[in-house]
């Protein structure tokens, strides 16, 4: 993004990661692909087993 009168400051994207909230793993995701949509959204941890509807979500600078 530009803001006028910045010139040769461009702001860095950012990128939002879904993490574990019990190891901090970004190994996460949905218990199915109607999670969220048909049912309640829940998330499953392929590291350290965590089931449920809270995951932290990290936000980081993309790297260009």
């Amino acid at each position: 993004m530009k803001f006028w009168g910045r010139k040769g400051k461009e702001e860095k994207k950012k990128v939002v990661i879904t993490v574990c909230p019990v190891c901090g793993s970004t190994n996460i995701r949905k218990i199915s692909p109607f999670s969220g949509w048909l049912t309640p959204e829940e998330w499953v941890c392929e590291d350290c087993g965590y089931r449920g509807p809270i995951v932290a979500e990290v936000e980081v600078e993309d790297e260009e």
